[in-house]
Order: C-alpha cells, then structure tokens, then sequence
C-alpha cells in the first residue's frame, strides 16, 4: 500500500473509531429506563422491576432512590422516564435512581360473597399490599402472601438492587411512592420497619392496616407526604387522618394534604411531580 493510501486508510479508520466513541458516549449519557427481575425466596418466584437511571449514571457515584409499588402499572406510559427526565434537565430536581416493583397480577376467585351469593375475582397484589385482606380463597399461595411480599420488598429488592448498582444509601436517601393498595404497603412497611427508608410518599392510602399496627409516641417515624382527593370515599380521608393522628402523637414529621379529584392515577402523577420537586 503506498503512502497515499495509507493516509486515507488511516483517516478512514479514525472517522469511525470516532464515530463509534461518539455514539457510545451518547449512549452513555443518555438516561435508562428498562424492566429486570429478581428471584425471590421469599415468594418463590422471579419479580419484575422497572429500572430508571438518569443521564450521565455512574456507578461510582451515590443517588438517592425511589423504591415504588406498582411497576407494571408505570410501563403503559412511561411516564416516570419522562418525568424525570425533564425535572432533571431543567435543575429542578438532581439525578435521582428510581426503581418500581411490579406486582403479582395472577387472578384468583374469592370464596362466594355473603351478600349475593357471586365469588369475587382479586389480584395478588390485593394480597400482598394489604395485611388483613379478608376475602376467603382456595389458593395455598395466598395464606402468608402478605408477609413474604414484605420481606422480598425488605430483604431481597432493596439490597439486590443497590449492590447491583454499587449503591450504599443511607435511610435519609432512600424513598418510598405508591398510591391505593401501593401505599397502604408503604404505611404498613414504615409502621412495622422504620428504619429502612427514610421518606415516604402515600397517595390515596387504603389497607395501611393503621388501626390494628402497634405505633409508639417515643419513636420518630420516616417522613410522610399523604395525599387523598376530595373526590374519593369517606373511606380514604379517615384512613389518612388516622394516620396523621399517629404521627402527631409521635411528634414526627407528616404532610397531609386533600387534592383535589378523585381516585386517578393522572392526580397521582400531578402530586408525584410536585412532592419531588419539593423534596430534591
């Protein structure tokens, strides 16, 4: 090859080289949003996750968390990557991971309902997010469902996913969102573990299981924004102000606000932006 060539064979391959570099640091910056899973002892079965990570993620650098119910809820409009993504890149909040947990949506039958003699189709996740979910069933699976999920959720998807991640948050860097049924869990996980995260995030909260947990007036609870809507049951205000009561006898930090709507996962996401953009 004469020397000419040389040159233009060597040009060539460094156009590419850069172009690849250049792609790859694109790629690179660019923030992620992808679904993993988890084998749980616990519950004997793989989870799913939703991964978010924003632009510029490095391993060797620490973020806050948000650990969220309901992931395979997040998926139908990747709202939470686009969200973010713009609370970001307009500074109004710093990068922040957030990882959603999907619940199990296998259909069993209740046992028959006193009231009209018809059985009742429910969710796993009704078994899971709430504790003393009554409705009689058949299935073996569903006795300790509630138990395993809270110990998958504690022991298994927190620990897995930071040392996956090469993240080390203490609790202040740690947070909890869910809605309905999602945050009835979260109530429920403060109540029982308050020590593992350090803000909780609760909008439309039902199946905290607030009256039967024990709750202690000497000790400070994680931070609580609760959110419900003027627009949705009785049932959803006494749950909330129940729980207010037992963080204002406990003298620990909560947030207790009324939107206004009803029972929609829209308000959810309205809030949601809200409360982080305060928060961070």
């Amino acid at each position: 090859m004469n020397k000419f060539y040389q040159i233009v064979f060597l040009t060539l391959l460094g156009s590419i080289f850069f172009s690849f570099q250049t792609k790859k640091m694109n790629a690179m910056m660019d923030s992620r949003f992808y679904t993993d899973s988890i084998s749980s002892k616990n519950l004997g079965e793989y989870r799913k996750h939703n991964v978010y990570l924003p632009k510029g993620f490095n391993k060797q650098q620490q973020y806050p968390i948000i650990y969220a119910t309901d992931g395979s809820t997040s998926l139908e409009n990747n709202f939470y990557k686009v969200a973010l993504d713009s609370l970001i890149d307009h500074k109004i909040i710093k990068p922040i991971i957030h990882i959603a947990s999907h619940s199990n949506r296998k259909t069993v039958y209740s046992t028959t309902d006193p009231l009209d003699g018809e059985k009742i189709i429910f969710d796993y996740r009704n078994f899971e997010y709430v504790e003393t979910f009554k409705f009689g069933t058949s299935d073996p699976d569903l006795s300790n469902r509630f138990k395993n999920h809270l110990l998958y959720f504690k022991d298994e998807f927190i620990p897995q996913v930071e040392k996956e991640l090469c993240q080390n948050p203490n609790k202040e860097n740690r947070l909890f969102y869910g809605a309905s049924n999602g945050a009835g869990f979260g109530a429920n996980l403060l109540n029982k573990y308050p020590d593992v995260i350090g803000t909780y995030i609760c909008y439309s909260t039902l199946g905290s299981n607030v009256g039967a947990n024990e709750w202690h007036k000497e000790k400070k609870y994680p931070d609580l924004y609760l959110q419900y809507g003027d627009e949705e049951s009785a049932v959803f205000k006494k749950e909330s102000q129940d729980i207010a009561k037992k963080y204002k006898d406990s003298k620990s930090f909560i947030e207790l606000k009324e939107y206004a709507g009803g029972h929609d996962y829209k308000k959810w996401n309205e809030a949601f932006i809200r409360t982080i953009g305060k928060l961070f």
